[in-house]
């Protein structure tokens, strides 16, 4: 699903968010809390720290940027743009009506001026800025966002973003009040009726006639990487001037673009952004240590643990600066298999279904060696499955959760009768069978495999025997939604701002409630408060209400259940690292990927 310009814009290259493994090498694991010479705390030595209260720095115009990208575009049509080479382009050729504040995380007013919500939270309406025009100087009016969404939710379009306007079975109703005015209704309360709200505006006096020659199926191959580029046309800070296959595509300064800075200065400060398209990440780092590439650790390349060691040393030499931009939004943990209806033995459902037993097991995640020996001390402790930039997160997640301690493990075995009965070394259960099962992750993963073996070795050390078995992903995909033939896993999910996108992971019915997915009804007592709490049934509610203060009480005691329940375990998060040209100012990426491209370039200047 493509929220478009919210939480995830599938990895959007100018965020700068890094990808998921950092493999590392040649250097010591870095010294924790260092202190830049503009007093900013970073985690990581040699980095510095991104002072998002200070807010955005005013710039000059002019100048440009250059990135690297792997792939070409396979398309400039946002609507049915799906993939990262593609959505990297059209994310800075289109704007909203609002959008999260990339500073605070706040939904803020972007093309519209405002808006108000109704009464009874089923429908907000937006009042446009005036003035607004495409890049192409026709006025932009409500009738372009209405038929935008009528895009989005045209079947044959094939928009990667269409189930994001469906709200309890129902698409979401989009009415043009007058030339300023928007209104967007759903069906029942949601928190994510505004994320829904955050579609471009359509080119209609454009697109409608080809639609009505030629049917809504043409937007498939409409604007394609075949199209004249002169043709192209959007309301963002940036249109396509020019794009060479397998060398470059230049953006160039939209001239009618809706944004100025607190100074008055239309913005976007640079005049070009242009991409690079590269092999690979060794030839991205290579172009940056000679210059040729502005911005490294950016989507397609990623700012790995053994370019720390090339980079860290020579910041004043090659005039560049590295930046810690946090925890990565992604999560990466180990479950068990709790599904009643699936092939596994009873007797290890009965272990896997075992609170006491789940909770001796996270006794056995030493994170902290985790983060030094196998991501070579660039990562943070995981707690829970919110991010912890999140305004969701509970801070109090690291207290409530079981630390790595071996001892306090084995004596929860021991409370539950687990216990070496015949002197062999291994545990058995109450009914004789031996504590002991197989592990899984992905082979390709190197960060996984090393948790799971650390993992393993810790569990044989109290008389636990795993087998760990690392293999195809697909083929574990498969067990784990399909054949539910598997007994303990190591995966990971991306993240998001906002954790009501994991509304197919939490929820019982859900089809990633991976320890026991699909389920009619929940099965177990905390389950059942869980789906309370996210669809609203009770007290607390995460998801069907637009108070974010409400949302968040129901988003803590969701991390409380899950964190004592412990369906899954979590490890650790990856750190966000990018390095970048000393002279490029308002540098201030989230650790998220693809997390608002159009606030973050449009502010950036050349110093």
């Amino acid at each position: 699903m493509k929220n478009y310009r919210f939480f995830v814009t599938l990895l959007t290259v100018l965020l700068f968010a890094a990808a998921a493994a950092f493999a590392g090498g040649g250097r010591e694991a870095p010294d924790i809390l260092d202190v830049d010479e503009e007093g900013a705390v970073s985690q990581i030595e040699g980095l510095r720290a991104i002072d998002r209260e200070a807010g955005w720095e005013l710039g000059q115009r002019g100048g440009s940027v250059t990135l690297a990208t792997t792939n070409d575009p396979r398309t400039f049509n946002d609507w049915v743009a799906a993939e990262t080479s593609s959505t990297v382009i059209t994310a800075l050729m289109h704007s909203g009506m609002l959008r999260r504040n990339t500073h605070t995380l706040d939904f803020e007013p972007s093309m519209a001026e405002g808006w108000v919500v109704s009464d009874d939270e089923l429908s907000v309406t937006f009042t446009l800025r005036e003035g607004l025009r495409f890049s192409d100087g026709e006025p932009i009016t409500a009738h372009d966002f209405v038929f935008s969404a009528e895009l989005v939710q045209n079947e044959e379009v094939g928009s990667n973003a269409r189930s994001s306007q469906l709200v309890g079975g129902e698409m979401a109703v989009w009415e043009a009040i007058d030339d300023r005015t928007v209104r967007v209704s759903v069906s029942e309360i949601y928190a994510g009726l505004l994320t829904l709200s955050g579609l471009p505006p359509a080119p209609r006096h454009i697109l409608e006639p080809v639609i009505e020659a030629e049917g809504y199926g043409r937007m498939q191959s409409f604007w394609g990487v075949d199209a004249d580029i002169s043709t192209l046309v959007g309301s963002g800070p940036y249109m396509v001037a020019e794009y060479v296959p397998g060398q470059r595509i230049v953006l160039s300064r939209n001239p009618n673009y809706w944004e100025r800075d607190e100074a008055g200065t239309q913005l976007p400060y640079l005049d070009e952004v242009v991409f690079s398209v590269v092999p690979d990440n060794d030839t991205a780092l290579q172009r940056f240590l000679a210059g040729e590439i502005d911005i490294y650790g950016s989507g397609s390349s990623a700012f790995r643990g053994e370019d720390y060691a090339v980079l860290v040393d020579r910041q004043d030499e090659l005039s560049i600066r590295l930046y810690e931009v946090g925890p990565a939004a992604s999560t990466q943990f180990i479950t068990f298999n709790q599904n009643w209806d699936g092939p596994l033995d009873e007797y290890r459902l009965e272990w896997f279904n075992n609170r006491t037993f789940r909770q001796a097991m996270a006794h056995l995640v030493d994170r902290q060696t985790i983060i030094d020996n196998i991501a070579f001390g660039f990562g943070f402790p995981q707690y829970s499955f919110v991010p912890q930039f999140s305004p969701f997160y509970l801070e109090r997640s690291p207290e409530l959760a079981f630390p790595y301690d071996p001892e306090a493990a084995a004596d929860l075995l021991d409370s539950i009768g687990y216990v070496d009965q015949n002197g062999d070394g291994w545990r058995q259960d109450p009914d004789g069978n031996r504590i002991a099962f197989t592990l899984q992750t992905n082979s390709d993963n190197s960060q996984r495999v090393g948790i799971g073996e650390l993992f393993s070795q810790e569990a044989r050390e109290i008389g636990i025997e795993i087998t760990f078995r690392p293999g195809d992903f697909n083929a574990i995909v498969g067990q784990l939604v399909g054949s539910f033939d598997w007994e303990a896993i190591i995966i990971g999910l991306t993240g998001s701002v906002d954790p009501i996108s994991g509304a197919n992971v939490y929820p019982s019915r859900g089809n990633l409630h991976m320890s026991h997915p699909n389920q009619e009804s929940p099965l177990r007592d905390w389950e059942q408060e869980v789906d309370d709490i996210w669809f609203g049934r009770g007290e607390l509610n995460a998801n069907y209400t637009l108070d974010e203060s409400v949302r968040t009480a129901g988003y803590h005691r969701l991390q409380e259940i899950w964190i004592e329940e412990v369906p899954w375990v979590f490890t650790f998060n990856p750190a966000v690292m990018v390095a970048a040209s000393a002279d490029l100012g308002n540098v201030k990426p989230q650790p998220i990927n693809g997390f608002e491209a159009v606030a973050i370039v449009s502010r950036m200047f050349r110093r």
